[in-house]
C-alpha cells in the first residue's frame, strides 16, 4: 500500500511539473502577443475612424485590425523564414539569443508538432540499421570523402527532439516517404510505419548511392 500510495504521489508530482513547464512558456508567448496587441491598437488609433463602427463577436473594430496585421506580419515573417537569408538569420538568431530563453525550445517543440515539416528540405527519412533492429531518422547530410552520414533519429510520440549519429553510410536506406508521413508516424508511436518502409526495391536505395 505505501509503495502504490508513493508511486501515486510521485505520478502526480510528474504530472504537475509537466503542466507547470508546458504553461509557463505559452503564458508568457499569450502575453507577448496581447502586448504586440495593444501596440498595434495604439498605432492604429490614428485610423480609427475609417473603421466601421460596432463590434464582431464582441471584439471593437480597430481590435480586430489589429489582430488582422498580426497575423499578416506573422505571415510574411514565415514566407521570409522559409528563404535562404530568412533562415540564416532564423539560426543566427536562435544560436545567440533565442536558445537562451527559458522555455522556447518548448514551444519550439509542441509548434514543431503541428508544422507537416515539409519545408525542412535536408532532411531526407531513412533507415538506420543497427546491431538486430532498424530505427527510423531523417539524414541531414552525407561525406562522400569518409562515407559517411549524419543521422537524426526523432523522439516518439514528439519528433521535435531526439539523438544525432554519425555511421556509415552503407548502414543508411533512404524511404521514398514524405517528411510529413514520417513524421505524423513517429506521433502516432510507429503506426503506419511498416506501410512507409514497404517501398519497391528500384526505389529504396542506399545512402552510400549517389543522390
Amino acid at each position: 500500500m505505501e509503495y502504490v500510495d508513493r508511486y501515486l504521489m510521485n505520478k502526480l508530482r510528474d504530472l504537475l511539473i509537466d503542466g507547470v513547464l508546458m504553461t509557463l512558456p505559452l503564458a508568457a508567448a499569450a502575453y507577448l502577443v496581447h502586448k504586440v496587441v495593444l501596440l498595434l491598437v495604439t498605432l492604429l488609433k490614428p485610423a480609427a475612424h475609417l473603421l466601421p463602427p460596432g463590434h464582431w463577436f464582441g471584439v471593437a473594430a480597430i481590435d480586430m485590425a489589429a489582430l488582422v496585421l498580426l497575423t499578416l506580419a506573422l505571415l510574411g515573417m514565415g514566407v521570409f523564414s522559409r528563404s535562404k537569408a530568412g533562415r540564416h538569420v532564423a539560426e543566427t538568431l536562435e544560436r545567440l539569443v533565442l536558445s537562451k530563453v527559458p522555455g522556447y525550445l518548448m514551444v519550439k517543440a509542441i509548434a514543431a508538432d503541428f508544422s507537416s515539416g515539409e519545408h525542412d528540405e535536408g532532411l531526407r527519412p531513412a533507415l538506420v540499421s543497427f546491431d538486430d533492429n532498424q530505427v527510423l531518422g531523417f539524414m541531414v547530410e552525407k561525406d562522400d570523402a569518409t562515407d559517411r552520414v549524419t543521422v537524426f533519429l526523432p523522439g516518439s510520440p514528439s519528433p521535435a527532439g531526439g539523438n544525432v549519429v554519425v555511421v556509415p553510410s552503407a548502414r543508411v536506406q533512404l524511404l521514398d516517404a514524405s517528411l510529413g508521413l514520417s513524421r505524423r508516424a513517429m506521433k502516432q508511436r510507429g503506426l503506419g510505419l511498416l506501410q512507409l518502409t514497404m517501398v519497391p526495391a528500384p526505389i529504396s536505395r542506399s545512402a552510400s548511392e549517389p543522390l
